[in-house]
């Protein structure tokens, strides 16, 4: 398995210089080079994308700026000739803070860092015993993960569609995708949440989950095919 990373730097040598470090290292895939940081937007909202090699100062956006705007960012490696901006930087979780010009021991030494992170994270959340609280008829209600199947909004209300049951909570739907993100929900649109393990089948129409297809929403399908692990092209 290769892990697909994207290089953002104004500076055409710098560009140059990481992805001849990056060539040498087994487990990398150039997918992209972007000279500035809505050119990367763009492609992020379109691309699954594991790692960025991340410059901060480019003109009308920064790196920093970039990330806040990620609703999911990918891991990042900051990449920089200014030392000013790691306190910043490690607020975005950077896996780690390069000071051009980068050696080629130092850039592996941060991928190598990904590598592990990656490692790490590789062992799939087993839900079958995690749980969280929602509060529905005046009281706090422990369910379990594996039995939701999605979550639907309506208003000041969600609906918690489970495999026997449904449960309305007084909970709003960005407060239930913070619960469950990581269990791999992912918000399709405005009104869904849906757990990706449960996931049938994905079309032009939306997202197959038992005998329903629920529709993608405009803003949230580039996102949702990202986290999906599903290239647009």
């Amino acid at each position: 398995m290769k892990f697909k990373y994207l290089i953002i730097d104004d500076e055409p040598f710098a560009r140059k210089l990481i992805y001849s470090h990056t060539s040498k290292i087994e487990g990398l895939e150039l997918v992209a080079e972007c000279s500035h940081a809505i050119e990367a937007n763009n492609y992020l909202q379109k691309h699954a994308i594991d790692l960025l090699f991340l410059d901060i100062q480019m003109p009308e956006m920064t790196g920093l700026q970039l990330m806040d705007t990620l609703r999911r960012p990918p891991a990042v490696i900051i990449t920089t000739a200014h030392r000013d901006f790691a306190p910043e930087a490690f607020t975005i979780d950077a896996i780690d803070y390069l000071l051009k010009p980068i050696a080629f021991e130092r850039l592996l030494k941060a991928v190598n860092k990904f590598f592990n992170s990656r490692q790490s994270q590789s062992s799939p959340v087993s839900l079958a015993n995690e749980f969280i609280y929602v509060k529905a008829d005046r009281k706090m209600n422990k369910i379990l993960v594996s039995d939701i199947l999605y979550v639907e909004s309506l208003d000041d209300y969600v609906k918690i569609h489970q495999l026997n049951s449904i449960l309305m909570v007084k909970e709003n739907i960005s407060q239930l995708e913070e619960k469950l993100s990581k269990y791999l929900f992912v918000r399709i649109h405005r009104s869904f949440l849906v757990s990706s393990k449960v996931i049938k089948s994905i079309s032009a129409e939306g997202v197959e989950v038992g005998n329903k297809v629920l529709p993608f929403g405009r803003a949230f399908k580039n996102g949702a095919m990202a986290l999906l692990g599903i290239d647009q092209k």
